[in-house]
C-alpha cells in the first residue's frame, strides 16, 4: 500500500500543530512502513511556502520560526530524497485534467494545487503506476472529501490515528 501525500499532511510532520502534527510524525517516521510515500513534484515549493506561513503566523515568536527556518527545509529536502518518496512530475495531462475537474465539480472547496495533487493521484491509478491500494492522505477538508468523491481511499490526520491508517489498507491494527 502506498500514501498520496498532499502538501498540507506533510508538511504537518514538520511542524507543531496538535495531535495532527502527531500523527503525521508517527504515520512518516518510518519510511519503510507503509510501501512508500507518494507526491506530486509540486509539494516541495507548496511545503516550504507552509513553512513560511507556519513562522509569519506565530506573532511574538515568529522570529525564533524565521531562524529555524532554513533548518527544517533542509529536513524536508533530506528526507525528501528517500527513496521512500516517489515525486510525480507534474504534466500538461496532470494541469489539464485539473482544469477539467475544477470544472466539472465547482462545489468541491479545493484550489487549483489541490486539484493538481488529486489529478496526479488519480492518474497514477488509471496507469497502474503504484502500489494497491493507494491511499490519499490530506489535512485538507474540502480535499479529502473531493478525493472521496472521485473514488479515492482517503485518510485525515486531523480526525484519524494511525491505527485508522491501518483499518484502511485491511491491515489488522
Amino acid at each position: 500500500m502506498a500514501l498520496f501525500l498532499d502538501s498540507c499532511a506533510l508538511a504537518k510532520r514538520y511542524l507543531h500543530e496538535g495531535e495532527s502534527s502527531r500523527r503525521m510524525r508517527r504515520i512518516t517516521g518510518r519510511f519503510d512502513r507503509w510501501g512508500g510515500f507518494v507526491v506530486s513534484s509540486l509539494i516541495e515549493p507548496e511545503v516550504i511556502s507552509a513553512f513560511g506561513k507556519y513562522a509569519r503566523a506565530q506573532g511574538l515568536h515568529r522570529s525564533h520560526f524565521y531562524r529555524m527556518h532554513r533548518q527544517v527545509v533542509d529536513s524536508f529536502r533530506r528526507d525528501l530524497s528517500n527513496p521512500a518518496f516517489k515525486i510525480v512530475p507534474v504534466t500538461d495531462d496532470e494541469v489539464e485534467a485539473a482544469a477539467d475537474l475544477l470544472k466539472a465539480h465547482p462545489e468541491y472547496s479545493i484550489g487549483a494545487a489541490d486539484a493538481i495533487h488529486l489529478a496526479t493521484a488519480l492518474a497514477l491509478l488509471a496507469q497502474n503506476e503504484v502500489e494497491s491500494p493507494l491511499v490519499f492522505v490530506t489535512a485538507d477538508k474540502g480535499l479529502a472529501e473531493a478525493a472521496r468523491e472521485s473514488g479515492l481511499m482517503v485518510f485525515n490526520p486531523l480526525y484519524q490515528e494511525p491505527e485508522d491508517l491501518e483499518a484502511i489498507a485491511g491491515r489488522a491494527a
